[in-house]
C-alpha cells in the first residue's frame, strides 16, 4: 500500500498509545458481543482529524469479541485479532473452546470486508489491541494478527506496518508480500516473529498462499510454517489445524525464554 497512508495509520497509532494496566475495568464481559465507538471516542479530536483520510468523523466503528469464560485477570491473555472477508467479525462457534484452552481473546471489526479500502481495515485492526488492552489484563508478546482470504491478505500488511505490536500471523486462505523493491522499515522484527500459512488442497488460492510462504522464507524470514489440509477447499481451517497454528505463533514464548539473558540456546 502507499507509503503515506502507511506512515498515517502508524502515527496515529501512536498518538493513541495501548490502554494501561490501571484502566482495566473490575468485572469484565465474557462470551460473545459487540463493542461500538465513534472515532472521536477511540481517538481524541485531534487523532480524529489526522484520520480522516481513512475515517469519517461520524463513522460507527464496531468490533465482535469473545472472551472465553475461564478469563482470569491473574493469567493476562493474548489477543487475536481478526480480519474477515466479509461484514461480521466474530469467531466460528467450534472455535470457542480452542480460544479457551489457549487463553485467547477473539476480536474482529464488524463491517471491514473486502469491499471496504484496504487503510481502514488496516486501522481497525491497529486499533482491536488498544481496545481489549482497555478492559482485559493482555499479555503483549501474545498479540496475534490473523485473517482469511482477502483478510489474511490484509493481515499480511498489518503485520509488516506493525509487528513490534503483533508477534505473530495466521494468513489463512490469501496471503500477500510486501513489494521486493519495498522491504517493511521494520523488517528485521518481522524475521523475529511467528507466521503461519494455512490453505488447502481444494482452495484456489493455494497457489498463491504456497508463494507468498517461499517468499517469506527467501526475505529471511525463517520462523514460518505452512499447514495445507488435504480435501480442504477455499474456507475457515478445521479445529485441527487452527490449533496447530496457534501453537505454532506461542512456541516463540518458549523460545524466546531459552534465550532470555542467562539462558543457554538450544
Amino acid at each position: 500500500m502507499k507509503r503515506a497512508v502507511l506512515n498515517l495509520l502508524v502515527l496515529v497509532l501512536q498518538v493513541t498509545g495501548v490502554a494501561t494496566a490501571d484502566e482495566v475495568v473490575v468485572a469484565p464481559q465474557t462470551g460473545l458481543f459487540k463493542l461500538s465507538f465513534t472515532p472521536l471516542e477511540l481517538l481524541g479530536s485531534r487523532s480524529t482529524a489526522d484520520a480522516s483520510a481513512i475515517l469519517d468523523s461520524d463513522d460507527e466503528l464496531s468490533w465482535q469479541l469473545f472472551v472465553p469464560d475461564t478469563y482470569d485477570p491473574a493469567q493476562p491473555a493474548g489477543v487475536m485479532v481478526y480480519v474477515s472477508p466479509t461484514k461480521k467479525g466474530g469467531p466460528p462457534r467450534v472455535w470457542n473452546g480452542l480460544l479457551g484452552q489457549s487463553n485467547l481473546i477473539w476480536i474482529g471489526a464488524n463491517d471491514s470486508g473486502n469491499r471496504v479500502a484496504l487503510g481502514k481495515r488496516m486501522f481497525l485492526a491497529m486499533l482491536a489491541p488498544r481496545i481489549v488492552a482497555a478492559r482485559y489484563a493482555v499479555d503483549p508478546d501474545r498479540i496475534y494478527i490473523a485473517g482469511f482470504s482477502g483478510g489474511g491478505k490484509t493481515a499480511g500488511f498489518v503485520m509488516a506496518a506493525k509487528p513490534d505490536l503483533f508477534r505473530g500471523g495466521i494468513y489463512i486462505g490469501g496471503a500477500e508480500m510486501w513489494g521486493a523493491n519495498d522491504p517493511p522499515p521494520q523488517l528485521e522484527i518481522i524475521r523475529q516473529n511467528y507466521h503461519v500459512f494455512l490453505t488447502g488442497t481444494e482452495d484456489f488460492n493455494e497457489r498463491l498462499t504456497r508463494r507468498v510462504y517461499a517468499a517469506y522464507r527467501s526475505a529471511g524470514v525463517e520462523h514460518c510454517k505452512l499447514i495445507v489440509e488435504r480435501r480442504h477447499g477455499h474456507q475457515l481451517p478445521g479445529i485441527s489445524a487452527f490449533s496447530r497454528a496457534i501453537e505454532y505463533i506461542d512456541s516463540r514464548i518458549a523460545v524466546d525464554a531459552n534465550l532470555a539473558p542467562g539462558a543457554e540456546a538450544l
